[in-house]
């Protein structure tokens, strides 16, 4: 797609609610009226020479009047095709902006970019950028993130800092990068100049899972990881038979600096060589405590500087353990003792879906919002949400209609048979003996199942302490440098800096 002072936005968000008929017609329409096009532009000579049409013609969008409704022949150089003009990055100057970005993570692999797959946030965020020629290149375009989630993790509040085209000549974060010269004459023909919404472009480019929720312009030096005071995460998750007050007095354990290396998965070739962490505040409780079904939701709010890899995820699946009385609350003293416990136990950290990256906190932000950007995104997500509530009511009112079921109860109480109704009871005393499966079963609480796959199908829960250990850091830091050595590169050292900080 080629570039203006002002992008046409694509209708993606649109086409994917088009049925597959609706799509064909859409598809037939447009193709006639190409053809029509170009028979009023060249004449009929033009069916019967059948020259190669594809890059003709370009689309050349002027102002924001236009909308990029109004089009220009391309100066063909040769015959009747020519090379798509380069948008002249020299007319504007850059400015340095923050972005605050929501995303459900659920179907991309990650936040980072990545060599093996384009489906990233990151990477959807920068095939925005470029197509609304924000940016020449990731390279150049000083950018950084606030925190990196892993695949499937959603986020309420990421932000990302970088340097993007502005139409200001001056102001907070402008950069003068451009020619002094046309930026000057481009401002002075320009009946109006205010600064380009980049909240309403980039989303309008972006896929529904991903909406720039706001934007600020913010001074050079500013760093979206490295200025970040704090972050919040948020884990969601039903209550089902687990013991919230259990897990929240465990949970306090985590509070303060500690060494968090038996919580995380180590990643020493990065170079992160130290695992002590502080966590400002962790909590544990039901969103709803008028509901007692076990069908309630309760949420995990931890808060810290900094986090490493799968730390909180980690975190979440020893807390439900002790929510399960599977482990004492104890057993979280003893993984953050290193000297008692110096590498991890072998356990499987919590499911990736209920986490939420929920706050990121910077000193005096003011977060540009838009009503217009804000109602777009009221409805985008307000359509999401019809979807998976009616799917979750749905499966409700599914597991209500199962404990509705009739069953006769046997004299020994080991089992039951099942029957449609009461007219199927051949006699009087046998009759008396329905009961609800609701209250006849024994508590079921499956809910966890998915969150976390630490209980095997009867098999007893093996104490963590009691458990086959991981790699200690130690013999990870051993293999890495021997790595190294053989590639000609230094080695670390346990006290040497961090290079990397997983987040």
């Amino acid at each position: 797609m080629d570039c203006g002072e002002h992008v046409v936005l694509d209708e993606t968000a649109e086409l994917q609610f088009l049925s597959r008929e609706d799509l064909i017609q859409r598809v037939v329409k447009l193709t006639t009226e190409k053809e029509e096009i170009l028979l009023k532009l060249h004449g009929s000579s033009l069916v019967e020479q059948k020259p190669d049409t594809k890059n003709a013609f370009v689309k050349d969008y002027k102002n924001s009047a236009d909308h990029g409704k109004n089009f220009k022949k391309s100066k063909a150089s040769t015959g009747n095709t020519s090379e798509q003009k380069p948008f002249d990055f020299s007319r504007y100057h850059k400015r340095h902006v923050a972005l605050k970005i929501a995303y459900l993570g659920w179907d991309f692999h990650g936040f980072a970019s990545q060599e093996s797959t384009e489906n990233t946030i990151e990477g959807h965020l920068f095939a925005a950028l470029l197509k609304a020629c924000l940016v020449v290149n990731r390279a150049s375009s000083n950018y950084a993130r606030c925190g990196r989630t892993d695949k499937g993790v959603s986020a309420f509040s990421q932000v990302v800092s970088l340097d993007v085209r502005s139409n200001l000549a001056e102001g907070l974060g402008v950069i003068v990068s451009g020619d002094t010269e046309k930026v000057q004459q481009r401002i002075e023909t320009a009946k109006e100049m205010s600064e380009i919404s980049y909240a309403h472009v980039l989303n309008k480019l972006l896929p529904p899972e991903i909406r720039i929720i706001a934007w600020m312009p913010v001074e050079q030096e500013f760093d979206a990881r490295f200025s970040c005071l704090h972050r919040t995460y948020k884990y969601f998750f039903p209550a089902a038979n687990l013991d919230i007050e259990i897990m929240n007095c465990a949970a306090q354990k985590f509070v303060g600096k500690h060494d968090f290396r038996n919580f995380c998965k180590m990643d020493v070739a990065s170079g992160v060589l130290t695992f002590e962490r502080e966590l400002l505040s962790v909590t544990v409780e039901k969103n709803d405590s008028d509901n007692c079904s076990g069908y309630e939701m309760c949420q995990i709010t931890i808060c810290g500087s900094a986090f490493l890899w799968h730390q909180v995820r980690c975190m979440v699946a020893v807390l439900l353990m002790i929510g399960q009385n599977l482990e004492n609350k104890e057993v979280i003293d003893w993984m953050l003792d290193i000297k008692q416990c110096p590498s991890r136990p072998q356990y499987n950290m919590a499911s990736e879906v209920p986490l939420v990256l929920y706050d990121c906190c910077y000193e005096q932000m003011s977060w540009k919002h838009e009503c217009g950007t804000l109602e777009a995104l009221l409805k985008d997500f307000q359509t999401l949400w019809t979807r998976q509530a009616i799917k979750t009511t749905i499966l409700s009112k599914f597991t209500e209609k199962l404990d509705d079921a009739a069953v006769i109860k046997c004299d020994d109480r080991s089992s039951v048979g099942g029957v449609c109704d009461r007219s199927n009871i051949a006699g009087e005393r046998d009759r008396d003996k329905i009961v609800l499966w609701r209250d006849m079963r024994q508590p079921q609480f499956h809910q966890l199942m998915s969150l976390v796959p630490f209980q095997i199908k009867n098999k007893a829960h093996t104490p963590l302490n009691k458990r086959a250990r991981h790699e200690s850091f130690e013999s990870k830091l051993e293999v890495v440098n021997a790595k190294r050595r053989k590639a000609g590169k230094e080695e670390f050292t346990e006290n040497a800096s961090e290079l990397t900080i997983m987040e």
